[in-house]
């Protein structure tokens, strides 16, 4: 199983698409910053505001972005090999079937999480560099709620992605099944599906007031909208990848 992580991880066309993605979704964040700055007339915060601002970086235009993205990443683990009749990154592994898809997964989410929050971490000290007590201080009390934000939206996403991909056809249908299904609900505004239900549990945060432990990010309410469903999606992935052969 470490193999198949190892040669999924160094995938360089996954790599090439997961950093393309990163750099759009850090100048998405830059503009927002920008935007709030203008707004705010800058000057020297501290962490009671800047926390806010470092959390609501990840917008519907980051949303979008990864909509498109993680299926991208997702079929081309999962679906492209199918589709050609030759699985290479398995071969003369003695491996069963639900580990590779399992790796597979799993080389897919830890490439976005690592990326994607990185390019966060980056685009939030570089903008706020002028303050660097301040962006260590939100750092220091927010970056583990953000990262366990991250963590269960892409669990979420890419379980949906792997879901989507094991069901269908082609390559084609699984990169368009999968945009729809995670765009859709932002697009109709679900209140109980998808990044809407999110975005209302959270926004109700205020960073002075509250500990780490009692961050909305860890409530219930947060995770049996992103953790709950992407267990299932992953339970089902797992179960119908097994029952179809590489071709």
């Amino acid at each position: 199983m470490k193999e198949i992580l190892r040669w999924e991880l160094r995938s360089p066309l996954n790599l090439a698409l997961i950093s393309a993605g990163a750099v759009l979704i850090g100048t998405v964040m830059k503009r927002y910053y920008l935007t709030w700055s203008a707004g705010s007339r800058g000057g020297p915060y501290g962490v009671e505001i800047l926390g806010s601002i470092f959390r609501e970086a990840f917008t519907g235009d980051v949303y979008l972005l990864l909509a498109i993205l993680v299926p991208f990443i997702i079929t081309l683990a999962v679906r492209l090999e199918r589709d050609e009749g030759v699985a290479l990154s398995v071969y003369s592994l003695p491996l069963s079937r639900v580990e590779v898809l399992l790796a597979k997964f799993l080389a897919a989410l830890l490439a976005l999480f690592l990326f994607v929050f990185a390019v966060h971490l980056l685009v939030f000290a570089l903008h706020f560099s002028a303050t660097p007590d301040a962006v260590a201080g939100v750092l220091v009390t927010h970056a583990v709620p953000v990262a366990w934000f991250y963590l269960m939206v892409l669990l979420f996403m890419v379980s949906l992605a792997a879901l989507v991909a094991v069901l269908s056809p082609n390559a084609y249908v699984s990169i368009f099944g999968g945009f729809v299904a995670l765009y859709l609900p932002l697009f109709l505004g679900t209140t109980w599906y998808g990044p809407v239900p999110w975005r209302n549990v959270l926004v109700n945060y205020r960073p002075a007031a509250i500990s780490i432990r009692s961050d909305p990010v860890f409530s219930w309410g947060f995770l049996k909208l992103t953790l709950l469903p992407a267990l299932v999606f992953l339970v089902l992935y797992l179960l119908i990848g097994n029952w179809r052969d590489v071709r």
